[in-house]
Formats: structure tokens, sequence, C-alpha cells
């Protein structure tokens, strides 16, 4: 999910980034306000203001448009609104097998899907 980050930013492009519950959003949370020059990234959770480019979630997402990003393998309600997408899968099997059934929901709504394996990134 990182490397997704600074291409979002330098085209000043908004994203939410939705999280399962408080574990992960905190867990997230810390890993953005503590990583090195390359990987901190300024951020709010469940809040926007239009200053601020990335927002993490668990709550409500109906305040946003623009990108959203999720980590937390469950389908999202009103994902339709946004105009991009990104399912981030990891490589636990059971992760997996729910990003399989959104990924066949997705293209059997004839959504345009790109796959990108993260290691070759």
């Amino acid at each position: 999910m990182f490397f997704l980050l600074p291409e979002r930013l330098n085209k000043k492009r908004n994203s939410l980034i939705y999280c399962l519950n408080d574990i992960q959003l905190n867990d997230l949370s810390d890993k953005l306000w503590g990583g090195s020059s390359d990987s901190f990234f300024p951020h709010e959770e469940n809040n926007h203001h239009k200053l601020n480019k990335i927002t993490l979630s668990n709550k409500s997402i109906e305040w946003m448009d623009d990108t959203i990003i999720n980590i937390s393998s469950q389908m999202i309600d009103g994902f339709n609104r946004y105009l991009n997408l990104f399912e981030i899968v990891s490589i636990d099997e059971e992760d997996k097998k729910l990003a399989r059934i959104r990924f066949q929901y997705f293209k059997d709504r004839g959504y345009n899907i790109q796959s990108i394996d993260a290691k070759k990134t």
C-alpha cells in the first residue's frame, strides 16, 4: 500500500484508507507517522479536511469520493462512489479467499480491473 501513496500525493489526490477496525487503523497510523522520510505520511483519522490528502477510517466513508484503498478484507458499502478503488490483499490464505470473492463481484459488474503485484513494484 505504501507504494500507492506517493503517486496519489503527487497527483494531489485525496486518499481514504479503509481499515477493518480500530486495531488495524491505529497500527497503520503508527506506521504512517513513524516511518522514515520516504514513508512518513501525514494523515487524519475518521475525519477529512481539504488540506489533508490522506485519511484513515474504519467508519462511514460518505465524505470523500476520490480514491479509496481497502485494507479491511471486506466489501465496502458505497465503493462505487469513488473514482479509484484499490484492494490490498495480504499473503494470508483467508484474506486471499475473501479478495477473490470481491474480485469476482467487481468483474461480474463490468469494472475495469488491474492486478498489481506489490512485490514487483
